[in-house]
């Protein structure tokens, strides 16, 4: 099976960049602190979750790259996969032609019963993923479909 190259591209997920003003956070609210941290904590362990199986696999050449800092055009890569949600999805979208297919992942997608917990104390809802093919829960099954295992995924109109 030939090497194939991909590029995972990633969003950044800082909780201290919430509600920032000089120099300190002006996220007054504990409880909304504590859970924006949990967010922080599920969406780095997805993507210590995909980057363990890209070192698992010998037949892939990966690299990552927040997409803060892409910049130029995406380029010589088999496959792009985002992890993060629509947004880091379609960021991709913009530095890609349509010779390279695009794997979007959503990292921590909104839970049901988190929005009506915390409903009277803050709006806690947070990915949809509508453009996404994966979540954490999903991303083997998706991983292993032939198109995607064996790189060759087509375009489609």
């Amino acid at each position: 099976m030939a090497r194939r190259r991909l590029l995972l591209m990633l969003k950044l997920f800082d909780v201290y960049q919430f509600g920032q003003s000089n120099g300190g956070s002006s996220i007054t609210n504990s409880q909304a602190f504590r859970y924006l941290d949990n967010r922080r904590r599920v969406h780095k362990d997805a993507i210590n979750y995909y980057q363990d199986i890209l070192r698992k696999k010998s037949n892939i050449d990966w690299e990552p790259i927040l997409r803060t800092n892409l910049s130029q055009p995406i380029r010589n890569f088999d496959l792009v996969v985002t992890v993060g949600g629509d947004g880091t999805l379609l960021q991709a979208s913009h530095f890609l032609d349509d010779s390279i297919p695009v794997l979007g992942v959503n990292s921590d997608p909104t839970q049901v019963k988190e929005v009506e917990k915390f409903s009277n104390e803050f709006d806690a809802t947070r990915s949809t993923g509508y453009l996404c093919a994966a979540t954490v829960q999903s991303f083997e099954q998706v991983r292993n479909t032939d198109g995607v295992n064996e790189g060759k995924l087509k375009k489609q109109p």
